[in-house]
Formats: C-alpha cells, sequence, structure tokens
C-alpha cells in the first residue's frame, strides 16, 4: 500500500510561500467556527520517526489561537498512566466541544511501541485495533472530527535524516538508540503499519498518507486535506445534515427483566449481624489480593430513589482501606464535563491498578434519567447501550473487574421510605422534590431500567439485581456477591 506513493513530491519555496499564509489564515478562521459550532476536532499527527511530525504541528499552530487547542506528545506511559486501561491517557484529553486536540504520535504509536517492546504482538494486536476503533467511533459519534495523518518517508530518507541530526548540537540529543532499532527493522515495520492503517481507516475517522520527503509540500497537504474536511462538515452543520447515521433500534421487549424479582426476600437482624461480620471481614482480605495483583475493580450502583444505595455502599466500605478505594458519588454533570463526550468524565474516575472506585451512580444516567427527562436526544441514548457496552467490555478485557449492582424495590416500598424520611428530621435531607418528581414517572423509568438491564447485561459485564425491600438481604447479597466476584479474579 505504502509503496504506492509517490515519494518525490516536493514544493518549492516559491510555492510554499505563496500557498500557506492563505491556508494559515483560513485554518484559523476554521477554528473559530469549530468553537461557534461546538465542534471538537482530534487531529493525530503519526509517521516514521524523523518523518517531520514536530515541524507539521508546528506549522499547524501557527495558525491558530492557543488559547482553543491543546497539544500532546506523546511519549512513554508514566507509572499513573501504566496503571490504567491502554486508552485511559488518551480518553481523559479528548477536546471539549469546539476546542482541538492535537496528538504527536498517538494510541498508535503507542500500540506499535508494545510491539518493539516484545509483548505478545498477535495476542495485543487484534484486541488493540478493535478498542482503538471503538474509541474512535464513540468520538465521531458524539460530534467530533477525527482526521489521523502518517507522514510516509523511504527508509533512504530516514537514514539521512537520522544521521544529520547526530551531527547538529542542537538535535542530536533527540536521537537515540530505540530510533536506530526501529531503522534497522523499517522492513518488518511496513507491512504492521499498512495493515493498522488498513484496519483503523473508516469514513469517520479517515487516514490521510502523506508524503513527507519535502516538508513544504508536507505543509500544503495536510491544511489541504485538513481545510477541505472541515470545511464540508460546518457546511454540513449548517444544513443540518445528520453526521452519524444511526437508525433507530425500534424492537419493542415483550419480557421484562424485572418481572421475577422476588420482592419478599427478607434477613433477620440477627443472621444479618452475624453473616455481616463475616462477610466484611471476607472483603478486607479480597481488597488487599487485588491491590496485590494490581487489578483494577469498578462497583457500580444503580437503584430506585430511597432503594438503600448509601447504606449498601457504607457496609461494604466500613471496613476496607480508606488508601485503597475511594466513592465517586456521581450528580448532574457541571459545565466542563457537558462540554466533553458524555463518558468522558467517568474514564477521569477510572481506578489504578489495585484500586477500587465505587460509583454511586454512573453512566447510566444516560439511558435513565437523561432519557426519561429528555436531557439528550433519542439517538444519543439508545446508541449508549453499545458505547457503554463497548467501554466496560474493554476495561474488562484489559484486565478489571466490573460489579454492576441495580437494587429493586416496590412502588409501595418506596413511598413508605419517602414518608418515612420526610417525618424523621434526621432523614429529612435525604428527601427532595426531584425524588417526588421522578416517583411521578416510576412507569417511564420503569421502562427504561428493564430496557437497560435486557441490553447492557453482557458475558463480561453483567447486571446483578439486588431484591432491596429488605435493607439487610440487600445488603448482605451485594456484599457477598461483590466477594464471589473477586474470586473468579484471583
Amino acid at each position: 500500500m505504502l509503496d504506492q506513493y509517490d515519494l518525490s513530491r516536493k514544493a518549492d519555496q516559491k510555492e510554499y510561500n505563496k500557498t500557506v499564509p492563505a491556508l494559515q489564515e483560513r485554518f484559523g478562521e476554521l477554528q473559530r467556527d469549530l468553537r461557534a459550532a461546538g465542534i471538537p476536532l482530534v487531529l493525530v499527527i503519526e509517521g516514521w520517526n524523523a518523518s517531520g511530525i514536530s515541524n507539521t504541528v508546528s506549522e499547524l499552530i501557527h495558525a491558530l489561537d492557543p488559547r482553543g487547542f491543546n497539544f500532546y506528545a506523546t511519549g512513554s506511559p508514566t507509572d499513573d498512566e501504566k496503571a490504567h486501561t491502554f486508552l485511559w491517557r488518551f480518553w481523559v484529553n479528548t477536546p471539549a466541544k469546539g476546542r482541538i486536540a492535537i496528538f504527536a504520535r498517538s494510541w498508535y504509536s503507542r500500540l506499535l511501541a508494545e510491539r518493539l517492546g516484545g509483548i505478545d504482538w498477535k495476542e495485543k494486536k487484534k484486541h488493540s485495533l478493535q478498542m482503538i476503533r471503538t474509541f474512535e467511533q464513540q468520538l465521531a459519534d458524539d460530534g467530533a472530527i477525527v482526521l489521523k495523518f502518517f507522514l510516509h518517508i523511504s527508509k533512504e530518507e530516514q537514514k539521512r535524516r537520522l544521521e544529520e541530526r547526530e551531527k547538529d548540537l542542537l538535535t542530536s540529543w533527540m536521537i537515540t538508540r530505540g530510533d536506530w532499532d526501529f531503522h534497522n527493522q523499517y522492513d518488518q515495520y511496513l507491512p504492521l503499519i499498512e495493515d493498522i492503517i488498513r484496519e483503523t481507516d473508516s469514513k469517520d475517522a479517515p487516514w490521510t498518507i502523506v508524503e513527507a520527503t519535502d516538508p513544504r509540500y508536507t505543509a500544503i497537504r495536510v491544511y489541504t486535506v485538513l481545510i477541505r474536511v472541515l470545511e464540508a462538515r460546518l457546511s454540513a452543520e449548517k444544513k443540518g445534515q445528520d453526521q452519524a447515521g444511526h437508525k433507530k433500534d425500534d424492537k419493542k421487549r415483550s419480557d421484562s427483566v424485572l418481572a421475577p424479582v422476588d420482592h419478599s426476600l427478607s434477613l433477620s437482624k440477627t443472621d444479618y449481624v452475624e453473616q455481616l461480620e463475616v462477610v466484611q471481614r471476607q472483603i478486607r482480605v479480597r481488597q488487599y489480593q487485588i491491590y496485590k495483583r494490581g487489578i483494577p475493580m469498578m462497583i457500580v450502583y444503580e437503584g430506585w430513589d430511597a432503594a438503600g444505595k448509601g447504606g449498601n455502599i457504607l457496609r461494604l466500605t466500613q471496613n476496607l482501606n480508606p488508601r485503597g478505594y475511594s466513592v465517586v458519588p456521581v450528580s448532574v454533570p457541571n459545565d466542563i464535563e457537558k462540554a466533553h463526550h458524555y463518558l468522558w468524565r467517568f474514564y477521569t474516575n477510572f481506578p489504578p491498578a489495585g484500586s477500587i472506585r465505587i460509583f454511586d451512580r454512573s453512566w447510566y444516567g444516560r439511558v435513565l434519567v437523561e432519557r426519561v427527562e429528555q436531557l439528550c436526544t433519542e439517538e444519543e441514548w439508545r446508541r449508549a447501550y453499545g458505547e457503554i457496552n463497548q467501554m466496560e467490555e474493554a476495561f474488562v478485557a484489559s484486565g478489571g473487574g466490573l460489579v454492576k449492582f441495580w437494587l429493586e424495590i416496590d412502588k409501595d416500598e418506596q413511598l413508605r421510605r419517602f414518608e418515612q424520611r420526610q417525618k424523621d428530621p434526621a432523614k429529612q435531607w435525604k428527601i427532595t422534590e426531584d425524588d417526588w418528581r421522578n416517583r411521578e414517572k416510576w412507569d417511564q423509568y420503569t421502562i427504561a431500567v428493564d430496557e437497560m438491564l435486557a441490553k447492557t447485561s453482557t458475558p463480561q459485564a453483567p447486571w446483578t439485581i439486588i431484591e432491596s425491600d429488605d435493607k439487610y438481604y440487600a445488603r448482605i447479597k451485594a456484599l457477598k456477591t461483590v466477594v464471589s466476584y473477586i474470586d473468579t479474579l484471583l
């Protein structure tokens, strides 16, 4: 594939001087238009070592308002980044609406670095490429423009540039043993790079191969493609065209996941106290074990208002080492969070290796409260089922553990708890007007919950329904479930 490109292409200084200033001015105008339209741009500049990635980025940022973009030079991951999943550090750096993120090297270079580092390529490649495709598609589906450039030079040109840089005192420090190792394996890496480009080139995240022998030609080519794509997207946006093109899933469920729930399940206080002491001790031991094994773990609590999430979480954490866990209370997203992909704020709270994150409500708000209260479009919440499944499956496939609880109570039991909270001065803070308003939409929420459980309970990340009309029973079942699940990881 790459051998079909004409690496002799050049642009003389006269053509460059005539063309580039106008292109830079237009790119600056388009940056402002993207900001006004609230469209994020993810710009990836990849290529061979010494192909001119830094020079190309320098060209591009000359045209931009520095307040509107972020630049990321992807190098070796830090210890904190190593403690997370492969794409975590890129997810947390995705741009907010109207902003630009420029990656000088990216997730693709990290994948190739793992190949150079001796990690089993065949085993890693398929999983990593699927995660990358999912990552880029989710950004595009949420409205981002994803553009990827690969700067291509010959092996001979690469050698010439490496030798030239080694002779220059100002650039010699940049050339490492790894650069020469990569160069010496140029012929081995060529088909791998071609394979990666083919498998990750898509309509919504396309690759552009740039013949990069001549830096002037490289700049003109990148600007031209970039401007053409941005103009087309902004034009389509003005016409109100749907960029995602997703079809609605109009399948109706004839059965109910919640119908078989036995609301009569209970546990005596004596049995509860005895079992609680035992299971809390077991959880403390399991926390130490996953810490030693470096397993990141997430425990998600969803459920009806007044179903007992707070009390359940309290008993779960009561005997845990506070250094090894944290509780993430999820409420209405703030302005910064709203400006990103809705999953972004959860990625920022993903646990590092050996740590536990407990989510008091979660990303499922997209298909529950945001769906019922019409805080997102129907297309967005319908799309979210697949996005959530992909995120969870990628986390588990990367070595993480995930437990998801739905705390189910009867409608009459909820009313009893609401009234009890209103009467008790010590609990009145727990009941709000939103709780009563949500209760009025019980039937709408029941439909949403049932569809959520059906569509997002996967083999990798199944839901556990906790019968919660009796709080003692609910707490013990949840804690025992956590113990049993961790045992499967060890």
